[in-house]
């Protein structure tokens, strides 16, 4: 048995580590519980490459990008990886690396960790092509009951998981840590005028950014910030070359320069379209971006968007995500600065709750004493 200090961890993930906030948080829990902790990533093309990293990082090459080949290479490169080293505990981060951290120590007695940041037989992407979501599910039913612990971001999920393979997840929704609580008045450069809206995140399909860049044609005198990257970007741009600079696009981001842009909002936009469960039952990282920055938010009526706006009061929710409509509720939000006062002053009163620390007590407890 390895002394505590001993402890080694390996996260596995193909999510970039630059952009997404969550790993480093998660890294951040593991030290805290005695281990020395490696990522295992992907090398991908236009990698944020001045980004710091605290942890040990080990990047795997693979001569395709994306598609079926990119993910049958990558899990086999990391079942070779783990197959001729030590590690205590294996992170698999979401599905795409469930089936190569599972033979990875299947002989092994590794403590295997699910971290499930989405449901991922119903993302989006892939609710047209049948075949690719019935390989992922049969690596679903092939490798979760085999876990030791599970993780996900939202209730919704895990009881997914609980009814099909009767395992019990532990929820840790993607709160900042508690030293990230920004002061915005510190952060903000926006005059005040025009009125912002900010769209931070994957710009992919079933986000609703093509009906909120057409609401921009209704809308007056107000501004959109899109932060981040995916499939649509070039789509988008072209689709909004008419609207001038009503639309920046800034491109992908490091996650510690995110709040500098949140603070230059007004009112953020958490808007998806029901394509798929994973979707529908969505609780996007940038609700908690908003709270910690203050930041009233424009949501769809899905159930964690919804249970998480009205909990906290930030807010308001629409079930009908056509232009039309998205327009009329930014207007009646932005003609309303009363409201919007009330809004910010909940999240004041909230976001010292919502952090990181809360979030993972009982991973902490199982990790200590695994």
């Amino acid at each position: 048995m390895s002394s505590k200090l001993e402890k080694k961890a390996i996260i596995c993930t193909v999510s970039e580590l630059a952009t997404d906030y969550r790993l480093h948080k998660l890294a951040l829990t593991l030290s805290e519980c005695g281990y020395n902790t490696t990522f295992l990533c992907r090398k991908k093309k236009n990698l944020i490459s001045n980004h710091r990293i605290e942890s040990k990082t080990i990047y795997l090459n693979t001569i395709w990008q994306k598609g079926p080949q990119f993910y049958l290479i990558f899990n086999l490169r990391i079942f070779f990886y783990l197959l001729f080293r030590k590690y205590d505990l294996i992170v698999s981060v979401d599905l795409d690396t469930l089936t190569g951290c599972s033979l990875g120590r299947i002989l092994k007695k590794n403590t295997l960790l699910f971290d499930s940041h989405e449901y991922f037989p119903e993302v989006p992407e892939i609710q047209h092509k049948l075949w690719i979501k019935n390989i992922w599910l049969t690596a679903e039913r092939l490798f979760v009951p085999g876990i030791d612990y599970g993780v996900t971001v939202c209730q919704s999920i895990a009881n997914i998981y609980k009814d099909k393979y009767n395992k019990d997840f532990l929820v840790i929704r993607n709160a900042p840590l508690s030293s990230r609580i920004i002061d915005v008045n510190d952060l903000q450069t926006k005059s005040g005028n025009p009125f912002t809206l900010i769209y931070q995140g994957a710009v992919n399909h079933g986000r609703a950014l093509k009906e909120l860049i057409d609401a921009m044609r209704i809308l007056e005198d107000i501004k959109l910030l899109i932060v981040g990257d995916g499939d649509l970007l070039n789509e988008l741009k072209e689709r909004s070359n008419d609207l001038g600079d009503k639309i920046t696009f800034v491109g992908k981001v490091p996650f510690q320069e995110l709040p500098k842009y949140t603070a230059q909002a007004d009112l953020g936009i958490a808007l998806l379209e029901n394509i798929g469960l994973n979707n529908y039952y969505a609780l996007p990282n940038r609700l908690f971006d908003a709270l910690q920055a203050q930041l009233p938010i424009l949501g769809v009526n899905f159930p964690e968007i919804e249970r998480f706006i009205n909990k906290y009061e930030f807010g308001t929710v629409i079930s009908d995500i056509s232009p039309q409509n998205i327009a009329k509720n930014i207007n009646e939000i932005r003609e309303t600065p009363s409201l919007i006062k009330t809004w910010k002053e909940n999240a004041i009163k909230a976001r010292r709750l919502v952090n990181w620390e809360n979030e993972t007590i009982e991973l902490k407890e199982i990790l200590s004493t695994d």
